[in-house]
């Protein structure tokens, strides 16, 4: 593997805009950590606002429903972003999908173009991974929340025994982009991130409805969707206004708040 460009605290700074960088009130780089949610996490709540971490390597790094997320040195970008919501929680269920939104556009302006989101927010790229992320919120029913808000990138990341043990197919941004820069990448990520945080706090999930219909790589695909004990099998007919999966059974539609889904390859629909 070509060396790794290593993350840079004042590089990400400098290619930020100013607005995000009046935002972010601390950018920690850190050569190891066990996961930059828990780490954000062991702040003191009123730090937690506002402030980045990065690291290089994770040693128990985190994934949706208590997945493993696979975080070898050097070549990824794993960042969580901590962000207070005067908001009752009841009002937070989209907060995942405009996390995917923001990453998907750091991306397309990075250079991608043929990423898609799979609800509620992978970033995929022909049907393979590239991007997860990890939103947890703790606060009063009522208010205010703060949100523990993770993404990590697979940027470059070649195929090895460790990266074998991965439970579905995934690829890395450099098959795609290979002179994509990780500063460059973290800087547009915590501007997206910061510029979609401020909106959604304000106008809720109504201004990002269009984006997410021309992201959704979900929409008119038959899938099973593994939803508490039971798997679901129909076909997706977008998100409703909640951010809820719509799916379509052939008998009913239903409004999915949490689940696994698994598209069903073409040659079997």
């Amino acid at each position: 593997m070509p060396n790794a460009e290593l993350l840079d605290r004042d590089l990400i700074l400098s290619q930020m805009d100013q607005l995000a960088r009046k935002q972010v009130t601390e950018l920690i780089v850190k050569a190891s950590l066990d996961s930059t949610n828990s780490a954000l996490q062991r702040l003191p709540v009123t730090q937690q606002s506002g402030t980045a971490i990065l690291a290089e390597l994770q040693t128990a790094g985190r994934g949706r429903r208590g997945r493993q997320w696979f975080s070898p040195k050097g070549g990824n970008l794993y960042m969580s972003l901590g962000w207070c919501f005067n908001k009752p929680l009841s009002e937070l269920g989209c907060l995942p999908l405009v996390v995917a939104l923001s990453a998907a556009t750091a991306l397309t302006r990075s250079g991608l173009r043929n990423h898609r989101i799979k609800w509620p927010n992978d970033l995929m790229v022909d049907g393979k991974k590239l991007c997860g992320c990890l939103v947890e919120i703790q606060g009063d029913a009522r208010g205010p929340c703060h949100a523990v808000l993770g993404v990590g990138i697979n940027i470059q990341m070649p195929s090895s025994e460790a990266s074998s043990a991965i439970d579905q197919p995934w690829t890395d941004l450099q098959t795609w982009l290979p002179e994509c820069s990780r500063n460059r990448l973290a800087a547009l990520l915590l501007e997206e991130l910061i510029a979609r945080l401020s909106l959604f706090s304000d106008k809720g999930f109504t201004p990002f409805k269009n984006h997410w219909e021309r992201m959704d790589g979900l929409k008119g695909r038959q899938v099973d969707v593994a939803a508490g004990l039971e798997t679901l099998h129909g076909t997706v007919s977008g998100i409703n206004d909640s951010g809820a999966l719509l799916l379509d059974t052939g008998v009913e539609t239903l409004s999915l708040h949490s689940g696994e889904v698994s598209i069903i390859p073409a040659c079997s629909e």
